[in-house]
Formats: structure tokens, sequence, C-alpha cells
């Protein structure tokens, strides 16, 4: 792939779940497609050849229904969860749900000339099931589900009305953080804190952030940032390096970033996009780079150097960027729910809309070199 130049796949189906794969030297990111059509919904997986710049894709069955959330094991190359809407079509109702599943194999790339015939002339894959779980109300939203960051064996649920932590072994509920008592705003999406001894669930409640202690039962966050945005709050993302820094992204078209001991004003905010804001996320390594995708059907690449020009000591470090978008990705006609970077390489990223489109792009050269250089 050269640089400025995007790679486009796509998909039969709709899409808006998108994760890379991670604990693998590849450069490898896993959809989930949302069909309404039943027994049609499918996981691809997209592996990038550096070498060549060419995608290969292996495709597996999801036929438990639409995905509406994915997210790779980052403790397990194969495995992965979703977050899926079942219809039932004997009570016309629709149930979600969370299922584990375990990929047959990890390979996409074929090794010879009869490997990939053999690729092609295959039909859709079945994956492993694991496990699935369901809320103790069948017409109960699940919003997202989230692995620990350290125990495999447990996973965060963000239900519309808490968020509990289950134990993957018996699928049983272990701890749940709901609402106080007097709000009735609903949860809308969450994420784990992967600082602070790796007990804390931060969740999008409106236009509110709440942050739970997950290690017992509670109704009242261990800390908060109230009206973050002006309308719904629709994603979070903790700074990697910076265990007080979170991204968020919003309804009202902004991405702020706050400091969150203080959390009455962000510490970097921008408006760029013209629409909805989707989704937000830290490059892992470089944390002045981020990533956003949103309802005007583009992905930007932002800088947000100002606020990472000195060490966790106060130490001065030298600001090689200037504060402001560095790229605007337009070859998307449909929202873009999801932005990723790649768990492999530091400078690839994928976004993904609802047009079944994903599109594989690189940070370009003079900025990649700037950081480095």
């Amino acid at each position: 792939m050269d640089e400025g130049n995007s790679i486009i796949y796509g998909l039969e189906h709709q899409t808006r779940a998108l994760s890379p794969q991670y604990e693998s030297d590849a450069i490898r990111f896993l959809i989930g497609t949302q069909s309404l059509k039943p027994q049609s919904n499918q996981v691809h997986v997209v592996e990038l050849e550096e070498d060549t710049g060419a995608l290969h894709t292996k495709v597996f069955k999801h036929d438990i229904g639409e995905i509406w959330h994915l997210r790779c094991s980052p403790h397990d190359v194969a495995t992965l969860l979703t977050t899926h809407n079942t219809y039932d079509p004997e009570t016309s109702q629709c149930t979600m749900g969370v299922t584990i599943y375990k990929l047959p194999t990890v390979e996409v790339i074929p090794k010879d000339l009869d490997d990939l015939n053999a690729m092609q002339g295959r039909n859709a894959d079945d994956m492993q099931l694991l496990r699935t779980i369901t809320p103790e109300k069948p017409e109960e939203e699940i919003r997202c589900a989230e692995w620990h960051p350290t125990d495999a064996s447990r996973i965060g649920i963000v239900y519309e009305s808490g968020v509990t932590v289950h134990d993957l072994n018996t699928g049983a509920p272990l701890t749940t953080a709901t609402p106080e008592a007097k709000s009735r705003l609903k949860f809308t999406g969450g994420k784990w804190n992967p600082h602070q001894g790796h007990c804390q669930f931060a969740v999008l409640q409106d236009m509110h952030i709440k942050c739970y202690d997950t290690r017992t039962d509670c109704n009242k966050p261990s800390w908060s940032i109230d009206n973050a945005h002006r309308q719904l709050a629709r994603d979070l993302d903790f700074n990697p390096n910076r265990q007080f820094h979170l991204a968020s992204a919003g309804d009202d078209a902004a991405l702020n970033i706050w400091d969150y001991r203080n959390g009455k004003e962000p510490i970097f905010t921008r408006t760029d996009h013209s629409h909805w804001v989707w989704t937000v996320r830290y490059n892992t390594y470089h944390e002045q780079l981020l990533l956003t995708g949103s309802s005007d059907a583009r992905a930007l690449l932002t800088a947000a150097a100002s606020i990472c020009d000195t060490d966790e000591d106060g130490k001065r470090l030298s600001q090689v960027l200037e504060d402001g978008v560095l790229q605007s990705y337009e070859q998307h006609e449909d929202s873009v729910y999801c932005a990723e970077w790649s768990a492999a390489e530091p400078w690839t990223f994928a976004s993904l809309s609802y047009d079944a489109r994903l599109v594989l792009s690189r940070v370009p050269r003079h900025f990649k070199y700037k950081i480095l250089l």
C-alpha cells in the first residue's frame, strides 16, 4: 500500500462492527455484518500483505444474527466476541446477546497454489461457539461487550440499565454497576480503563461519562465527567500512555480530550466533522495521533500534539506536529461507524462505513518521519 493510496474492501451486507486482531504480527481486521436476512451474517477476516499491498480474506458464518459490535480477544488471537441481535420468527421478537467464538484457523494468506485454490473454492466456514450470554430481561438491549485487559476469563457487558462483569467459564454475572436511582438515563457504551489496576469500567450515559469500580456492586461512580458533550456521547477511548487522559466523541460533532481529575473543561477539543462522531481511537504508540469516524462519511486523522508535549513528570518534550486535522479520508459514502488502528503496525488503520466498505489507509509518510526523526 503506497503512501496516500488507500485500499478498499467491499462486503455484500451492511456493516458497523470492526476490530483489529491482537496477539499477531499480521495486519488483520475482523468485520461483522448487519443483515436482517436470516442466517446471512458473516465475520470477515481481512489481512493486508505488506510486501505486495494485496488483501486476503477469509469468511466465517455468523448465523445467530446481525452483528452490532465485535471485539477480538487481546489474550488469544483466535478468539472473539460479538454483540448480536437475533430475530425469533415464532415470537416475532428480537433478543440481543453476546457470544464468544473461536476461529478454526487464523491463517488468511495462502501458502501455495493448492492452498489458494482450496480457499477460493470454499464457502463460509463455521466458527466454534464457546458461550452465549443473554440479558435476564429478553427485551433489554446490549450496547457492547469488552474483554477485560488482563483477565481472559472476564468480560464487561454494557446493558442499557447497567454494566455487568461476567465470568466466561460459567457465564454468570460477578458484579454489576447501575445508574444512581434518581437517574433514568440509559447507558449507551463503555470501555475498560487500562490503568488504575484494571478494575474501572467507564460508560457513556447520555451526554455524560461515568466510571465505576467493578470489584463490587455499586451505583455511584468513582469519577465522572458531566456534560462531556452538548448532545449524546457516542464513544470514548483511554490514552494508552497517560493514565488520566481519555478522548470522547459525540453527536455535537466534537472530539474532546479530558483529564478526568478535573472534568469541568476538556483540555483539547476539535469540531472538524459536520455531523455525529461515532468513533474515536488513540494510536497505541503515538498518543498525539487520533482517528475519528462520522456520519459525514469521513474518517479524520487528527493531531493533538500540544497536550502531549510533556511527559508524566512534567518534563518538556518537543512538539513535532501542529494541532488539527492531518488528513481527511473521504472514500466512504455512508456513516463511518468504526475506525481502528492495526495492532501489528502503528501507521496502518482501517475505517468502516455502513455501506459495507472497509478502507485501509496509512499515516502519510511526512507526518510519520516528523514523529520519528
